[in-house]
């Protein structure tokens, strides 16, 4: 359900992603992020906090955040200290809300200092509903089967917490697929330029603009790093999988052939997946130093993702 992520990447995540769509996307991320959390906070409902239940609850969500590495928040003051992207950490904090209360709530956020948001908390006349599911979205809803397991030294931070010298935290993949869900109906503006970039095959057509815009802004983000990826003549896929993909939480996928110029892997359905093929085809032209047409087919069983030089395409 979770993948890391570290230093700005999401905030420049949302920059590309805001780009290549071609409209602001706050208000997305931020209702993104809320149902993604109110989701994993229905648990709580059914949690028995024993006497002071209202106080216990509160250290138990405050806790959660401590868990995910988000950073701290104070439901008095409606503060919160992070160093999670404000427009999805103050859709978290709106799902805490909501599930503290019992009751819709809407807020406004304001950054006042690099590390601090305070929150304009006003109550709504209305119930508390689930969030609504993705339909048509099979991988939205799947387990990862996944049995490894990569151990990270978490290093406590004044706010949250890191790994390697680098601010970490966690992230719902079903936040990812939210924002999908969110923007599919953003079509008129997106740069259509990515479509010579991305062939998807088997999505539904109201999200493939989405899906291609996450996508190449997942790639972006890798290829802004300054991470390196050496690739064998043997094609050691397998090895660059476990190195960039796995210690991530993105690790349900696997090299399936090459041949000249072609890669071919198979990208389990789950909630992932997306993720997975994003950065995948980051790795690919880190790799190769060329750029990729990337043809990605949505099969009843797995995504089949195709890798290629665009030169040698065209």
């Amino acid at each position: 359900m979770w993948y890391l992520s570290q230093d700005r990447e999401l905030a420049n995540f949302v920059a590309l992603f805001e780009a290549n769509i071609g409209l602001p996307m706050g208000r997305v991320f931020h209702n993104s992020a809320a149902d993604s959390l109110e989701l994993i906070l229905q648990s709580v409902e059914g949690k028995n906090f024993g006497f002071f239940a209202k106080r216990n609850r509160l250290k138990y969500l405050q806790s959660l955040w401590e868990v995910y590495g988000w950073g701290d928040f104070n439901i008095k003051q409606n503060s919160i200290t992070t160093e999670v992207f404000p427009a999805v950490i103050s859709g978290f904090y709106l799902s805490v809300l909501e599930q503290y209360f019992g009751k819709r709530t809407k807020i406004q956020w304001r950054q006042l200092q690099e590390n601090l948001i305070i929150c304009d908390v006003s109550d709504l006349e209305t119930s508390l509903t689930k969030p609504p599911p993705l339909p048509n979205m099979p991988w939205a809803t799947t387990e990862q089967h996944n049995d490894s397991v990569y151990a990270r030294e978490i290093e406590r931070r004044s706010i949250g917490w890191g790994i390697d010298g680098k601010i970490s935290y966690v992230l719902p993949c079903d936040l990812i697929n939210r924002i999908i869900y969110n923007a599919g109906g953003y079509t008129d503006t997106y740069n259509k330029s990515l479509g010579q970039y991305w062939r998807l095959n088997g999505i539904d057509n109201r999200y493939v603009t989405s899906t291609v815009c996450i996508l190449q802004s997942l790639k972006q983000l890798f290829m802004t790093s300054d991470i390196y990826v050496f690739i064998s003549e043997t094609n050691n896929w397998s090895k660059i999988i476990d190195s960039h993909l796995k210690p991530t939480g993105l690790g349900s996928i696997k090299h399936v052939n090459s041949s000249g110029n072609v890669d071919e892997f198979s990208v389990e359905i789950n909630q992932t997946a997306i993720l997975t093929i994003g950065k995948l085809a980051g790795l690919w032209e880190r790799a190769n130093g060329k750029q990729s047409i990337c043809s990605v087919d949505l099969t009843s069983t797995e995504f089949k993702v195709r890798f290629e030089s665009l030169l040698s395409y065209n």
